[in-house]
C-alpha cells in the first residue's frame, strides 16, 4: 500500500474548531470541533480522498511544496 503526505490548510473558525483543505486533491476538505478532532477528521477524509483516487484509476497528484500554498489571515498549514 503507497503512503502519502499532503499539506493541510486550517482555518479558525469564529464558533471555535477548524475548517481543514487539502488544496492537492480535488474535494478533500472536512472540519473538527478542536485540533485534536480536526487532525482525526483530516486523516479521515484524506484516507477517503485518496481511496476514490485509486478506485476510480486517477492519477493521485504530486503534494505541493508547503511555501508555495497560498494562506489567508489566521491561517496554518499542518
Amino acid at each position: 500500500m503507497a503512503k502519502y503526505a499532503y499539506p493541510a490548510v486550517f482555518t479558525p473558525e469564529k464558533g471555535g474548531g477548524f475548517s481543514i483543505r487539502f488544496p492537492d486533491l480535488e474535494n478533500c476538505y472536512t472540519c473538527g470541533d478542536n485540533m485534536v478532532d480536526s487532525l482525526l477528521m483530516a486523516e479521515d477524509v484524506l484516507a477517503l480522498v485518496l481511496y476514490g483516487y485509486e478506485r476510480d484509476g486517477r492519477k493521485i497528484p504530486s503534494p505541493s511544496d508547503e511555501s508555495g500554498i497560498p494562506l489567508s489571515k489566521g491561517e496554518f498549514i499542518n
